[in-house]
């Protein structure tokens, strides 16, 4: 069952106390009168995450940035991620966390890599029971018919840092990152590497659009004044527990 707290609803993921620690933190800050469901992480969770998505959830997770994780946190109303169409950032929060981005690699590596996720994250975020998306994503590339272009995969690894860790060694050798909502993506376009995520992701939604032929074949590669201000909106949306529990975030997400 949900722990209520005020008009909040929270659903850690069962058995974790970081997610209970997370959901508690940004509760404490709530104004009076904010209801809806609040998640960190869905493993454990999928039926009361789909039903919630009929009402006002509250999505938390790790950081944007893959230097940050267990530092900051994301949080966004009814989205997984944020959209930033149409947001405008000073950057202020951006510049203070010393996140470089970097001039698109020249010459790029030959391989595509694909990130995938969970398979409890994409079944309770998507709702499907069995899916899988590495091959999913393989046969849709296999209908372009570019065996000159050589597709490997960075096998999921729930030590992130380990993970991390991977994509720094993988990605000279990269042409192009695939994600569904990975902070993989995030990583490769800061890094000067071209990325396309598959899901409603924030670079999905403002840089890069869908994976088509022409995007496998040509990857996009946005200026560096248009990632600067897509990764100063990511940066804006993402909080420190004080932050949480203080109601800073709070005060942010209600002008939004």
């Amino acid at each position: 069952l949900g722990v209520r707290e005020m008009g909040l609803t929270m659903w850690p993921v069962p058995g974790k106390a970081k997610s209970k620690l997370i959901c508690s933190a940004f509760a404490a800050g709530a104004p009076k009168g904010a209801s809806g469901s609040v998640f960190f992480g869905t493993e454990g969770v999928m039926s009361a995450f789909q039903k919630a998505k009929s009402g006002t959830w509250w999505y938390i997770d790790n950081s944007y940035f893959d230097k940050h994780r267990g530092i900051y946190f994301r949080v966004t109303k009814n989205a997984l991620q944020v959209d930033p169409r149409g947001r405008v950032s000073t950057g202020e929060r951006f510049d203070r966390l010393d996140v470089p981005i970097r001039a698109w690699c020249d010459p790029l590596g030959e391989d595509t890599l694909l990130c995938p996720q969970s398979d409890d994250f994409m079944k309770s975020t998507l709702g499907l029971k069995d899916y899988d998306w590495t091959r999913e994503v393989r046969s849709i590339i296999n209908t372009y018919d570019r065996p000159d272009l050589p597709v490997r995969v960075r096998h999921w690894n729930r030590d992130k840092l380990k993970a991390a860790v991977v994509l720094e060694h993988e990605l000279p050798h990269c042409r192009l990152v695939i994600s569904h909502s990975s902070s993989a993506s995030i990583t490769a376009l800061l890094e000067g590497v071209p990325s396309i995520s598959t899901g409603p992701t924030a670079a999905a939604y403002h840089l890069t659009g869908p994976l088509t032929r022409e995007s496998f074949i040509d990857p996009p590669k946005p200026s560096y004044e248009d990632r600067y201000q897509f990764a100063s909106v990511l940066a804006d949306n993402q909080f420190t527990l004080s932050e949480f529990s203080t109601g800073v975030a709070w005060k942010w997400l209600e002008k939004q």
